[in-house]
């Protein structure tokens, strides 16, 4: 078991049972493995903790109670208590950050760590490193403040822009000896590289304490539960694709090629330590591991304290005046503020040493592991438990401080002569937490105090900083998944100083001093070289206006197969007026989506959508933005969530009896049932009842017409029309066809629908699950900020949109597919169905649990996805920026699509590629959850289906009751060669002809 323990962020304390208690007032969250619960009692008291379940422990309020943070501190002020046990375990982050714990800081307690401690103590962070790179940091400190002197005015700045830009500036210069990947950024600023590195490593820090569910179920993990999963996989992906070239080639010029003169940052050092025997001290991976460390260790503390001290400063203008005040004292106005001034800025530090206490970046410390059974505060913490330090529990002790949520920086100064050189940001008594203590303390101390007093004390130096004309106070509000405002801090940023000390912004270092004109020559020059070299993916010949249109046949991803058997698996295609890219190899599949995702994943302006989803409110076509990462991320935890999921279980099973109940009349009379309907009507009911609550019957929508515009939406969706492809004109042909006014009736009924769902809820007091309208309805009312707007119904209307639309017809195409070829495949059928009956034996009943073993089952649903996955092209992307694939430069604005029926027929993967045979997949680990290109019916990287784990559970619970409750035969007079196996056109595709079979009762 796991055992988790900490200080609530405000409790009366009752009876403190030790000094250890009184003097570090902490909370920890001690954690243990499950074989705890199998092996002998604990030898004494285990602290308090709320009630749990058997097996599980406390993993059920995990889910269901988040952020997690929040939930175990509430916990722990409803018990009384400092020290609390929950049953948790070890993050699965960190093992991937770290390369599987190679690094420092997640890395368990022993000889390499030792090493590895004493390298950091000793080498990267010695005073003789750190005075060496002095000039590196001076460098970026004039650089920001050349940078937010350089921005627009009046206007609003970005504060944590401005913070990370500073702090991912210093790391790469000290860490790889320069400021950028790649190309520079014209203002000085972050360039494209940069911010995808930059976004990568917020990226991980979100996962590091997230309490993912998938750590705790192993048997869960690949199924992206909660988003975690994919979010930390790609952060590592990009932070590896942008850092590994950098060691790849230092390490190949110490080790190959005789290295330089000295040791000029970080890297070099890291590679050129040796051990006793003179041989590399450190591997590849233990270098890139320390090197992600380095990466996310320098960014949050810094940018999170200097944001937060402003934000209280300019609701505080007197502290704000004091700050500046001490600035102009101690170093003036005629030059800027050096490291070397640090020591007498002592109210600044205080300032800073304040939002440490009162705004940490994370709720815990990084867990620390029992290595043999001990005692705490009168409690027995066993073996193996992991141990959390709660920093907002320290930090708002009221037992420690008087007015603990209250930004009071006089109280560091208390016993202290102002400039004395007293202040600094250790605390080695624990009072609050800053950088850590003991052996696994922070080794980065003083850089990370020279850091952060250096920027806020520049940016303080230089500018005069106010609320915008709109803002009377600053919202002090945090985030969910960590302790970051929940958003940035904007304010307005004067200069103070004169002109002339805003020094040129400098992109090299100080032995390559170019001036950002300079640069910006370099830079054009370069672009121009570039140009001339790009080659364009190979296209067939087409006709003028037209295009390539003309080649689209009734089933474009057939037509699109046969012409990349000719023009190869990266094709260039004119559609109309809007160029258009093709890649139909698992090869091609992976760079667009993987290496090249943030490149490619926002989506393009088309009619349907558009109008289909409220101007693109919804999830599934929303351009990539701020709004749309804000909306997958709700939609992801609140609605295709694992609790969820378990959550509308006894829906599915109602909904399965019923037609199983319908089947065995049909089986009775001997009778013909169509499939293809039978499925799309379980997939509607539950799908409804999930969303709305109940069926449509009773609404303005009856069966028949529930169908058909379910239909016609999906037809809207994916059918041609002519204002995507001709832009200026186009909206004139789809007028005189009819398209446009069909599409707008489609759009008015679907409104009248939601709306009528809408007064449906506002009338209805309703008990038991709340469905989707329910929480969506909630989250309205409580105001839910999505981007820069509130969630309203139309944003509702959007997101209902993508499920009835997303969940429906999928599934339930997939489910026919399977039977059609278990029909035509009896070997198949006998081995699916002996599978299920073997394991459910006398049982009357399938499980979710059961549907885990059935592995056969799985490889028929993995194999009916590779011949018949139900969006054969993957819903069209649109290129942000510049990227190559193959050779290929691919340009912005250029409609990208993924053929995934023809990479599920590609020989070069498949054998046979046109069999069904589901034993392909018993020999390899291809799954469908978008890390393997092979097989990608839900997609893959950022866009990939939210989803899937839902739709899955669906297809696999359907199949597995109709094949264990009946066998199946066709009708009389017709054989397996009779079969209609053609496919129905649209953005979804399904057979052409309703799948008729004779069930009888097994």
């Amino acid at each position: 078991m796991n055992i988790f323990g900490a200080l609530p962020m405000s409790m009366t304390i009752i009876n403190p049972s030790s000094f250890t208690l009184v003097i570090f007032s902490f909370t920890l969250v001690l954690a243990l493995a499950m074989l705890s619960l199998i092996a002998k009692k604990p030898k004494g008291q285990l602290p308090p903790s709320p009630r749990g379940w058997p097996i599980i422990g406390n993993l059920f309020h995990m889910i269901m109670n988040r952020p997690v943070h929040v939930w175990i501190h509430r916990s722990m002020e409803d018990m009384q208590t400092e020290i609390a046990c929950f049953r948790f375990a070890r993050s699965y982050s960190s093992n991937l950050i770290s390369h599987g714990y190679k690094e420092i800081v997640f890395s368990s307690y022993g000889e390499n760590w030792k090493l590895m401690k004493k390298m950091m103590t000793t080498k990267l962070m010695s005073p003789t490193t750190l005075n060496k790179t002095l000039g590196d940091r001076t460098l970026e400190a004039d650089n920001i403040v050349t940078y937010v002197f350089n921005l627009p005015r009046p206007g609003s700045i970005n504060v944590r822009d401005v913070a990370l830009t500073y702090c991912h500036a210093v790391m790469m210069r000290m860490l790889f000896g320069q400021r950028h990947f790649d190309v520079a950024a014209e203002d000085g600023g972050l360039g494209p590289k940069e911010k995808e590195h930059m976004d990568a490593i917020y990226q991980a820090l979100d996962c590091f304490f997230s309490f993912n569910v998938t750590d705790y179920v192993p048997f869960l993990r690949g199924w992206n539960i909660d988003n975690e999963e994919e979010e930390v996989r790609e952060a590592v992906d990009i932070l590896n694709r942008c850092n590994d070239p950098i060691i790849h080639e230092r390490m190949h010029l110490w080790r190959n090629k005789g290295g330089k003169e000295t040791e000029e940052d970080w890297l070099d050092i890291l590679i050129t330590l040796k051990d006793d025997q003179g041989m590399p001290l450190f591997t590849f991976d233990e270098i890139r591991a320390q090197c992600k460390d380095i990466n996310v260790a320098t960014i949050d503390n810094t940018m999170n304290n200097v944001e937060w001290t402003i934000a209280e400063m300019l609701n505080n203008p007197g502290i704000l005046e004091k700050a500046t005040t001490e600035l102009d004292v101690v170093v003036g106005k005629d030059r800027l503020v050096q490291e070397s001034d640090i020591p007498q800025l002592n109210y600044i530090k205080a300032c800073s040493r304040e939002s440490f206490r009162l705004h940490p970046a994370n709720a815990f410390m990084p867990p620390h592991g029992a290595r043999q059974d001990t005692t705490l505060a009168g409690y027995f913490v066993p073996k193996g438990s992991q141990i959390l330090v709660s920093r907002l529990g320290l930090g708002r002790n009221p037992n420690i401080w008087d007015e603990p949520n209250v930004f009071k920086p006089e109280r560091h100064l208390a016993g202290h002569v102002r400039n004395s050189m007293d202040v600094t940001l250790m605390e080695p008594e624990m009072r609050f937490v800053i950088f850590s203590t003991g052996r696994r303390g922070c080794a980065g101390t003083k850089i990370g105090t020279s850091m952060t007093i250096m920027l806020l004390a520049r940016l303080l130096q230089g500018f005069e900083w106010t609320l915008p004309n709109d803002t009377s106070q600053v919202e002090l509000v945090t985030a969910d998944s960590n302790l970051f405002m929940a958003k940035p801090l904007l304010a307005c940023a004067k200069p103070r100083l004169a002109p002339t000390l805003y020094p040129k912004i400098q992109v090299y270092n100080s032995e390559k001093l170019f001036s950002l004109k300079n640069y910006q020559d370099i830079v054009l020059l370069a672009a121009f070289k570039r140009k001339k070299q790009q080659r364009r993916p190979p296209s067939p010949p087409g006709l003028p206006i037209i295009g390539n249109l003309h080649q689209l046949g009734e089933l474009p991803h057939q037509s699109l197969w046969k012409l990349s058997k000719k023009y190869g698996p990266v094709m260039s295609l004119k559609l109309g007026r809007v160029p258009t890219v093709v890649v139909s190899s698992s090869e091609t599949a992976k760079q667009a989506l993987k290496i090249h995702d943030l490149h490619c994943c926002s989506r393009p302006s088309l009619a349907g959508p558009r109008e289909l989803s409220y101007n693109y409110l919804d999830i599934v076509f929303s351009p990539y933005d701020d709004y749309w990462k804000e909306l997958r991320r709700m939609c992801v935890q609140e609605l295709f969530s694992a609790k969820r999921v378990h959550l509308i279980q006894p829906i599915k099973d109602e909904e399965v009896k019923k037609l199983i109940d319908t089947v065995k009349e049909s089986a009775s009379q001997g009778s013909p049932v169509n499939l293809s309907e039978k499925f799309l009507a379980l997939n509607v009911s539950v799908i409804c009842k999930a969303a709305f609550g109940l069926s449509f019957q009773g609404t303005v929508l009856n069966n028949d017409s529930f169908d058909k515009l379910i239909r016609e939406a999906f037809l809207f969706l994916g059918s041609f029309s002519a204002s995507d492809f001709f832009p200026n004109g186009g909206w004139i042909i789809d007028r005189l066809t009819g398209l446009q006014g069909r599409r707008e009736k489609s759009v008015r009924d679907l409104d009248a629908f939601y709306e009528q769902m809408f007064d449906l809820h506002k009338h209805e007091n309703k008990d038991g699950v709340e469905d989707f309208v329910d929480l969506l309805l909630r989250l309205e009312k409580g105001e839910t900020v999505l981007g820069n707007d509130k969630l309203t119904r139309n944003h509702i209307k959007a997101i209902l949109m993508n499920v009835l639309l997303g969940a429906i017809s999928t599934s339930a195409i997939t489910m026919t597919w399977a039977m059609a070829e278990l029909m035509r495949n009896p070997r198949a059928m006998k081995k699916v169905q002996s599978e299920i009956r073997n394991q459910l034996g006398n049982k009357s009943v399938i499980t979710l649990d059961d549907i885990e073993q059935l592995h056969y089952l799985k490889m028929v649903i993995k194999e009916t996805w590779r011949l018949h996955t139900p969006a054969p092209l993957l819903v069209p992307r649109e290129v942000m920026s510049e990227f190559e694939i193959n050779g290929y430069m691919i340009q912005p604005k250029t409609l990208l699509y993924v053929n995934a029926w023809a990479i599920g027929r590609d020989p070069e993967t498949w054998k046979d590629p046109e069999m069904f045979l589901p034993e392909r997949f018993m020999d390899n680990n291809i799954d469908a959850k978008g890390q393997n290109f092979e097989l990608l019916p839900f997609g893959s990287g950022r866009r990939i289906c939210p989803g899937m784990y839902m739709g899955t559970t669906m297809v696999e619970f359907g199949l597995a009751n109709m094949l264990f409750q009946f066998e199946w035969k066709l009708p009389e007079d017709m054989v397996v060669k009779d079969m209609d196996m053609e496919e129905s056109p649209g953005l979804t595709v399904g057979m052409k002809n309703d799948l008729l079979l004779v069930p009888v009762k097994y």
